[in-house]
Parts: C-alpha cells; structure tokens; sequence
C-alpha cells in the first residue's frame, strides 16, 4: 500500500516537471521564434536604408548631371560668344565689301543682321539672288552652330505696289521674302522649329519715308538671332 502510494507520488511529480518543462520549451521557443523576427525586421529596416541612401546618391548624381546638361547653352555660348559672332561677321561683311548694304547690331534679344533687300532681290521680286547665296551661306553656318533661335523679317518702303506687279501689297511682299530666306535656311539645314518668318510691311521703318535715300534703308531684310535665355526670360 505505501509502495503504491509512492508510485502515485512520483507519478504526480514527473507530470508537473513535464508541464513545467514543456511551458519552459515552450517560451524558449516563442523568445527565440520573436529574436530571429527581429533579426529579419532589422535586416529589412537595414536594406531600406541601404536603398534609400543609394537613391539619395543617385538622384544627387542625377541631378548634377541634368544640370549640366540644362546649362549647355552656357558652355555653347562660351566657345560661340556673342561677341566672337559679332566680330567675325563684321570681318567677313568687311572682307566681301559689303559694309554698305549689311549691318550687325547687337540688341537685347541677340543680335540683328540687317540687309539691304537688293543685296537680296531684285525690285519686287521674291527670288533670292545667286549672287547672296554665300553670304546666307555664311549665316546659315553661325545658325546651324549656335543655340540661337532666327526670325526673319521683310520691311518695305511706303510707296505702293505697281500695277500689275506679282504682290498686290508690300504686306504680302514682305512676309514672301522672309519665307524665301527661311526656306533657303531649311534647304541648308538649319532645323525648322528654330526658324521663324514675318513680314512688316512699311510699318517698322528705320528712318522717314521722305526720300529714295531713306526709303532705300527701309527696304531690307533683318535677320534675328534670339538668344534661348531671352525666349526663356519671354516664356515665363
């Protein structure tokens, strides 16, 4: 009898320490199942940082690297200085002896090559000359090489169109020889989209129309050379 009471004692005890063994095992494993969650929680907090810096440094690299690529412009303008164009055109103007029919005026938007249109047509004629091909030659070239943007303008005088003549008005004259110069540029490969014409008639004159002298001056060509920091200045 007291044998078997014992045997029912350590019965009752193995059972405790099991169930306190297995509450022991079974915390050890939840402590240790919760460590390697935090473990890979780190690791991915870790490689979150690790990209995030890596993007930093890449859209730093970025951005430096659009910037630079935004300021060409600059670096166009510092190897084709305005100033550099300007004078190696009045050498050519000067070499070629067409002082007197061209000039080159700087402006605020660029600068300004001013023609005398029978350098360019003749009377009333739209057709350019054979003989002003190289000089536009010479200006296609600064245009094809350059950042600037080109409008050309037609200027009459303020005596009417003859009876008969191709144009009825110097409006329609006007525009029709800024269109021929731009499309002479086209033809030399200058892009399109930075090409621009417009016909003024005889309402830009430079000087009175009270004589031939002066109306002479009035009938020209302007060919603009627009800086991009104007058009952008102009755009926003």
């Amino acid at each position: 009898m007291k044998k078997k009471r014992q045997e029912e004692g350590q019965s009752v005890w193995q059972r405790t320490f099991l169930d306190i063994m297995m509450l022991l095992l079974t915390f050890f494993v939840l402590l240790m199942s919760m460590v390697t969650f935090e473990k890979i929680k780190l690791e991915q907090a870790a490689g979150s940082l690790r990209e995030s810096f890596g993007m930093l440094r890449q859209g730093v690299k970025k951005e430096v690297k659009e910037e630079s690529i935004f300021d060409t412009t600059s670096i166009l303008e510092d190897i084709h200085s305005k100033k550099e164009l300007l004078s190696g055109l009045v050498n050519y103007i000067e070499s070629v002896n067409l002082k007197n029919f061209i000039s080159v005026i700087e402006t605020d938007k660029g600068f300004t090559i001013r023609i005398q249109d029978e350098l360019l047509f003749d009377l009333g004629s739209t057709e350019i000359k054979s003989s002003a091909y190289p000089l536009l030659d010479k200006i296609a070239s600064i245009a094809n090489n350059t950042p600037y943007n080109i409008l050309v303008e037609g200027h009459t005088d303020d005596l009417p169109m003859k009876y008969g003549a191709k144009y009825d008005t110097n409006w329609e004259l006007s525009t029709a020889r800024a269109a021929s110069v731009v499309k002479y540029f086209i033809n030399k490969g200058i892009n399109p989209k930075k090409l621009a014409a417009a016909g003024y008639s005889k309402y830009h004159p430079l000087v009175p129309n009270i004589n031939s002298e002066n109306r002479r001056k009035n009938r020209r060509v302007e060919i603009n050379f627009i800086s991009p920091e104007f058009m952008r200045k102009a755009m926003q």
